[in-house]
């Protein structure tokens, strides 16, 4: 048989791989006292787990360690819960831890812890994923036993509270062995249902045994996974249970968490006659102002009296256009005047009107040039005399006008 030879790297790989697959090295409780404790600059915390007998290398990385709720000290005596590893470098063992408590707590609630950090690490405690519950539920469902008193308690108060709603119950073991199953079940038949509007887990009073079944995961995954909103009333008040953490209201009993799946009547009818009130009181009021602005149009209507505007009109067109008439005879007149005046003007300068006053006007014969003066002519100058009714010719004799002849 041929020896298979392995590197020491792929040897090791191999072995963490066997390490991290194996169920029984995956999930492991140790116990002893921490010793060389350090803290790396990432937030990663190393540290020892020893006894008389023995020492483990551990490892709490950041996003572990900030969920811690007990500090870790030198020398304190703790329960560590992880998964056996190996660190390739060095080829040692070490411990990865998620879970570091506090030595002397009981195996199961150790284990308790572990799944609730678990779970609240993803997410399934978030209160920003809790739905509101409906606020005029039609039908609820109820998971409870058909035989405890925790389902004629929500009877009861539905009862009394919104007889409008329909209770639907899916029986289910609450307690004892088979209890998680059961309630399981019992969620999955209601979510099948096309009406449920709510869903109320419920179980009565018990001692911390009997709430085993309100921490099982499968229980609490089932509640996280409902399509409706889930009120849980377990009914202890010392133990908050996983399932009153996830669902999205909870209650200290069912009888408490049927009256916050459904409202009161009672308060129903007192906010429908506030409603009332406040309607009647708006309508009054709406019916006033109105009234005032009614009444206010009214007196302004009466003020402005349409047919005293119109006469007032008419009587300022009237007045308008008596002064429009009296302003055109003013310029008429006033044009005429003005026209009369300029006319005698022209009357006065008229050539023709000073010939007939018996003036004669005389030109050059030659060049029609006026004559003004004696200077403007000599002896045998023709000239052309104008009078009134006509002109004639005549030639400049010393003394004398002769040879005339009438144009």
């Amino acid at each position: 048989m041929t020896a298979r030879i392995l590197p020491v790297g792929a040897f090791v790989c191999l072995l963490r791989e066997s390490l991290e697959l194996d169920p029984f090295y995956a999930n492991l409780w140790l116990e002893g006292e921490i010793g060389d404790f350090s803290r790396s600059s990432a937030g990663h915390t190393y540290f020892s787990l020893r006894d008389d007998d023995g020492t483990l290398k551990c490892v709490l990385f950041r996003n572990q360690a900030l969920r811690q709720h007990h500090p870790l000290r030198l020398g304190d005596h703790v329960s560590v819960h992880g998964g056996l590893s190996m660190y390739a470098r060095s080829g040692s063992l070490q411990l990865v831890a998620d879970l570091v408590r506090p030595a002397g707590f009981g195996a199961a609630w150790l284990e308790f812890e572990y799944l609730r950090q678990r779970l609240a690490a993803e997410g399934l405690f978030d209160p920003l994923r809790k739905r509101p519950l409906p606020q005029w539920p039609h039908t609820i469902g109820v998971v409870t036993s058909p035989h405890g008193a925790a389902w004629h308690d929500i009877q009861t108060v539905v009862r009394r509270r919104y007889p409008l709603a329909t209770l639907v119950i899916s029986p289910a073991q609450v307690q004892g062995d088979g209890a998680g199953e059961s309630i399981v079940a019992a969620l999955d038949a209601l979510q099948q249902e096309p009406d449920i509007d709510a869903i109320i887990i419920a179980r009565g009073g018990g001692g911390n045994d009997d709430l085993s079944a309100f921490n099982d995961e499968r229980v609490v995954r089932a509640v996280f996974a409902s399509a409706v909103p889930i009120v849980a009333g377990i009914g202890h008040a010392t133990d908050r249970t996983l399932v009153e953490d996830t669902a999205d209201a909870s209650a200290p009993t069912p009888s408490a968490a049927a009256e916050i799946c459904v409202p009161s009547v009672v308060e129903i009818a007192e906010h429908v006659r506030s409603i009332a009130a406040r309607l009647t009181w708006t309508l009054a009021s709406r019916r006033g102002e109105a009234s005032e602005s009614v009444t206010r149009a009214t007196r302004r209507i009466r003020l402005r009296n349409p047919g005293l505007e119109l006469h007032r009109r008419h009587s300022l067109i009237a007045g308008a256009k008596d002064r429009l008439a009296q302003m055109t005879r003013a310029q008429r007149g006033s044009h005429a005047q003005r026209l009369a005046a300029r006319s005698d003007v022209l009357t006065a300068l008229d050539p023709n009107a000073v010939l007939r006053r018996g003036y004669a006007v005389l030109r050059h014969k030659a060049d029609d040039r006026p004559l003004f003066s004696i200077t403007q002519v000599a002896e045998d100058d023709d000239v052309v005399v104008s009078i009134e009714g006509g002109s004639f010719e005549a030639t400049v004799r010393q003394g004398t006008l002769s040879s005339a002849s009438i144009r």
